[in-house]
């Protein structure tokens, strides 16, 4: 009888052991759960890389829900990040909620959404995340209480040196030229492509999208710049629209490297002034 009891008290102590020792538990950072939910997901691009010149995270995924969504959130950790230099930090981000207007309501929202690194400074940030790999955890909540999470890792990599676009990003009002000057860095690949892609409030009737709208065009620029060329010096003057008002415009440059599937993207704004 006495060994009965013995071995009841022990039983009865692991089981409380063990579910102590699992509530104490904390989740690991890199959840999973519905990732079956997220499709056409971008961070910085779809293959997940970033220039460390871009001064926000291009953020984007369609979502299919089974309950509408009532909050979406990130957090990002270090995971093998070099050293940080001047002006360079391990970026980390918490509990960031994107705004509820992109999704509140939505059972299968379309996210598009840019995470800044210096949200006090955003044109100008005072911090760059230093070169290396991060973990991204998406998180989305429902109005069942459910929730859904992906994790991925981004990486941040130094691929344009010497960037000048206009002069300090700034060009004067009447100017018909954009002037851009850089070197990219493409290693052991060479260059196949570069493309710009000019992002700016229309201000003219009868375009593609409306008065106030987002509008953009694309240029190519000529191959002599930069074909079978490693790591290029590219300086290369951009038309301007005829009549371009006073404001802030976005420079998107897509660079294509022999071997590597998708274009890697960087974002600059300007101002027209």
């Amino acid at each position: 009888m006495k060994n009965n009891f013995k071995t009841l008290i022990l039983l009865f102590l692991s089981t409380v052991l063990v579910s102590c020792s699992d509530d104490e538990t904390p989740p690991t950072f890199d959840e999973n759960i519905n990732v079956e939910r997220f499709t056409g997901l971008e961070l910085g691009n779809s293959d997940f890389v970033l220039p460390q010149s871009n001064i926000d995270v291009h953020t984007e995924f369609d979502y299919q829900g089974t309950s509408k969504v009532t909050k979406i959130y990130f957090n990002v950790q270090p995971h093998n990040v070099s050293t940080p230099q001047t002006g360079e930090v391990a970026w980390e981000l918490k509990d960031h909620l994107v705004p509820v207007d992109n999704y509140e309501g939505q059972l299968n929202p379309h996210i598009h959404y840019h995470v800044y690194f210096d949200e006090e400074n955003r044109y100008e940030p005072s911090i760059r995340p230093a070169e290396g790999v991060y973990k991204f955890k998406i998180t989305v909540e429902h109005e069942d209480g459910s929730k859904s999470a992906i994790t991925k890792e981004l990486h941040i990599i130094k691929k344009f040196k010497n960037m000048e676009i206009g002069e300090n990003n700034v060009v004067a009002l009447g100017t018909d030229e954009l002037h851009t000057e850089y070197q990219y860095i493409s290693g052991n690949n060479t260059v196949t492509e570069i493309k710009y892609q000019l992002w700016f409030k229309e201000w003219r009737e009868g375009q593609n999208v409306e008065v106030g709208k987002w509008d953009k065009i694309e240029t190519i620029l000529p191959a002599n710049l930069y074909e079978t060329v490693r790591n290029p010096e590219i300086h290369y003057h951009y038309d301007l629209i005829q009549g371009s008002p006073v404001g802030g415009y976005w420079l998107n440059i897509y660079v294509k490297e022999s071997g590597e599937s998708e274009a890697v993207k960087l974002s600059v704004p300007f101002k027209i002034q």
